[in-house]
C-alpha cells in the first residue's frame, strides 16, 4: 500500500500539472479530490489497507492453519461457554478484550490466560468518538487497559486491535507510543449482524489457509456459530492456533 505522505505529494503534483496544462481545471480538481476523499475513507474503515498504520491481517497461506479471534469481551456468561468449546476441540484462540468488560469479569480474564489463550488490548472503553478523533484520549484509554491487564495476569500485551477496526492519523499517532502488533482480520464473520446460519455458511465458504477470523464473545449467537465452525474446521483438517503462533510474533513483552 502506498504511504499517506506519498499519496498527498502525488495529489499535489497532479493538481499542479492539471492547472498548467488542462483546460477544464475545475472539473478535474473536483473529481480528483472526491476520489482522494473516498480513498481516505476506505483507508480509515479498512484496517488491512495499511494506509495509516501497519497492520497484520493474514498468516502464511501455505499452511493449513487459521486463527480464531474474539473481540469486545470477556462476557460473564458467553465467554465461559466459548472457552469450554475451545477446550473440547483442544483449540487456542486470541481474545481482544476491552477494559470495561474486564472490570466486570476480572477472574474470567485470568481464566482465559490460564487456559492458554492469548489476550490482546482492544482499548478500555471501545468508544467510537473519543478513540477515533482524539490522540490524547486514545493513548490514555489504551494505557488504562494495558495497566489493568498487567495488574491481573502480570503480562504486558503486544497484540492490539483498534475499536471497529478503524484507523486514521490521530490513531496512528497514539499507537507510536506502544510496542504493538496491530492485528486485523482476513475473514470477518459479521456475527454481530447476521443470523447464525448465515455466518456459519459464510465462514465455511470463504475460509482459507492463514485466515484470521473475527468473532465477538459478547454475542449470544456466537456460541452456536463457534460450535459449528470448530466442527467444520477440524473435520477439514485446519489447525486452529493463537494469532501470535499463526504470525510467528510475540503476544507479550
Amino acid at each position: 500500500m502506498i504511504k499517506l505522505r506519498t499519496i498527498i505529494v502525488l495529489y499535489i503534483i497532479v493538481i499542479i500539472l492539471a492547472y498548467l496544462f488542462l483546460p477544464w481545471k475545475g472539473i478535474f480538481f473536483i473529481i480528483l479530490s472526491l476520489l482522494l476523499l473516498f480513498y481516505f475513507i476506505y483507508g480509515s474503515f479498512s484496517i488491512c489497507s495499511n494506509l495509516y498504520v501497519k497492520s497484520i491481517c493474514k498468516g502464511n497461506s501455505e499452511e493449513k492453519k487459521v486463527a480464531l479471534t474474539f473481540d469486545d469481551g470477556p462476557h460473564p456468561e458467553i465467554t465461559p461457554e466459548i472457552l469450554d468449546l475451545l477446550d473440547l476441540y483442544n483449540v487456542k484462540a486470541t481474545f481482544f478484550c476491552t477494559g470495561e468488560s474486564i472490570e466486570k469479569s476480572k477472574d474470567l480474564l485470568k481464566e482465559i490466560d490460564n487456559r492458554g489463550h492469548a489476550i490482546g488490548n482492544h482499548t478500555y472503553s471501545h468508544s467510537y468518538g473519543n478513540n477515533i478523533y482524539s490522540t490524547k484520549l486514545l493513548k490514555a484509554d489504551i494505557q488504562r487497559n494495558q495497566d489493568l491487564i498487567f495488574e491481573l495476569i502480570g503480562k504486558k500485551v503486544r497484540l492490539f486491535r483498534p475499536p471497529f477496526g478503524v484507523t486514521n492519523p490521530p490513531i496512528a499517532k497514539a499507537l507510536k507510543n506502544f510496542n504493538f502488533h496491530i492485528i486485523g482480520w482476513s475473514l470477518r464473520s459479521f456475527d454481530t449482524i447476521l443470523e447464525p446460519e448465515q455466518v456459519i455458511r459464510k465462514v465455511k465458504k470463504k475460509v482459507k489457509n492463514g485466515d484470521i477470523i473475527l468473532f465477538h464473545d459478547n454475542r449470544l449467537n456466537t456460541i452456536e456459530i463457534v460450535k459449528d465452525v470448530l466442527y467444520f474446521l477440524q473435520a477439514n483438517n485446519y489447525g486452529m492456533v493463537r494469532v501470535d503462533e499463526l504470525l510467528n510474533i510475540k503476544a507479550y513483552e
